[in-house]
């Protein structure tokens, strides 16, 4: 609630933009993450080309979604829940994808 003089403003603020973005870029991005490393762990290690670029949309994905997520922020009078949602979402997958290249290393 804002409070405006003496009064309490009871509208609720919209979205930011680029957090509905963001929390939006997180949903293929974690399906693409999933995909691939269940074809890398079904194949045994020995996945297949589609795999690996299926890995690399994921990483692209998580990247846009940081940036919207980011520059959502500078938004003036929105809800940043959204922004946070997602940016916390694509923290947790990039960090999967960190244990993963490093482990294959």
């Amino acid at each position: 609630m804002r409070r405006i003089g003496n009064r309490v403003s009871y509208i609720k603020k919209p979205f930011a933009g680029g957090g509905i973005v963001a929390a939006g870029l997180c949903v293929p991005a974690c399906l693409l993450l999933l995909a691939a490393v269940g074809i890398g762990y079904y194949t045994q290690g020995n996945a297949p080309l589609y795999a690996a670029g299926m890995g690399l949309c994921s990483i692209i994905l998580i990247l846009a979604s940081v940036s919207c997520g980011i520059f959502s922020f500078f938004e003036k009078e929105k809800n940043y829940l959204l922004s946070k949602v997602g940016l916390a979402a694509d923290g947790v997958m990039a960090l999967i994808w960190i244990l993963v290249i490093s482990t294959a290393l």
